[in-house]
């Protein structure tokens, strides 16, 4: 089944009721690809996969507050364009959904939405911040270090573990899943 870096965008939008601020979906999107294991005394970085292609969609770039995805703006901005979704400027971004879109994610790409809505959901942006600069052992210096490096090199260049995890070998659901109707 496939899908698109949108169809992640809108579910999980649509999850939580919405997101209030970039930042905050920005990191939500990097926590569903990206995820820090303890493995033998020392953290490795899992990255998800769903058919051999990164789960969201999307490639990760250090930048100044943290990851972030070219394709997840682009996202945001072609799902205002088709009115599904409103992102409202005040004293932050409030990105609501704004119209039902008929889409299906995969079942094992709709469960990882479902955790990290779950875990991270009621986080503010420079709260998640936080927990994905910690992950990634980002400081200021690295940050200005690595500006504009991907995520994967980053990793590589700074010797921490990155392990690939395929979400398509992983229990098999046979009814895809939408995304739920209720907010968080």
């Amino acid at each position: 089944m496939s899908y698109r870096v949108e169809d992640v965008v809108y579910y999980v939008v649509k999850r939580l009721g919405e997101v209030n601020g970039i930042k905050k979906l920005m990191k939500l999107v990097f926590l569903l690809q990206y995820e820090a294991r303890p493995r033998l005394g020392r953290r490795i970085v899992v990255k998800y996969l769903y058919e051999g292609q990164p789960v969201a969609r999307s490639e990760f770039y250090i930048w100044s507050f943290g990851p972030m995805s070219n394709e997840v703006y682009d996202a945001v901005e072609a799902l205002e364009n088709e009115g599904l979704l409103e992102a409202s400027l005040g004293d932050y971004i409030k990105i609501i959904t704004k119209g039902e879109k008929a889409f299906e994610l995969p079942p094992p790409v709709a469960r990882r939405v479902d955790e990290v809505a779950e875990r991270y959901g009621r986080c503010r942006g420079w709260e998640l911040e936080k927990v994905v600069n910690k992950m990634l052992k980002l400081d200021v210096e690295k940050k200005n270090e690595y500006m504009g490096f991907p995520v994967d090199k980053y990793l590589e260049l700074e010797g921490l573990k990155l392990e690939m995890r395929e979400l398509a070998h992983g229990r098999v659901e046979t009814k895809p899943r939408r995304p739920p109707s209720g907010q968080y």
